[in-house]
């Protein structure tokens, strides 16, 4: 499986609102890219043919429990 590859100024459909995201240079399973029409971030999911998901956000939990 590959993990990168060279997109030269490949498109992927947001997720989010349909719009065409520009891939431009190397990307790599997991880099961030924004949507230019909506604002979301988005990450790739797969590189052939290259397809973005949301980006997956991680609340962390800073409390303490002692």
């Amino acid at each position: 499986m590959e993990t990168s590859v060279s997109l030269k100024s490949q498109t992927a459909t947001c997720p989010d609102c349909g719009a065409d995201v520009r891939l431009l240079g190397r990307a790599l399973i997991g880099e961030v890219f924004g949507c230019g029409a909506c604002g979301a971030q988005l990450e790739v999911a797969s590189l052939s043919p290259p397809q973005l998901e949301p980006l997956a956000r991680v609340d962390e939990d800073y409390s303490d429990s002692d």
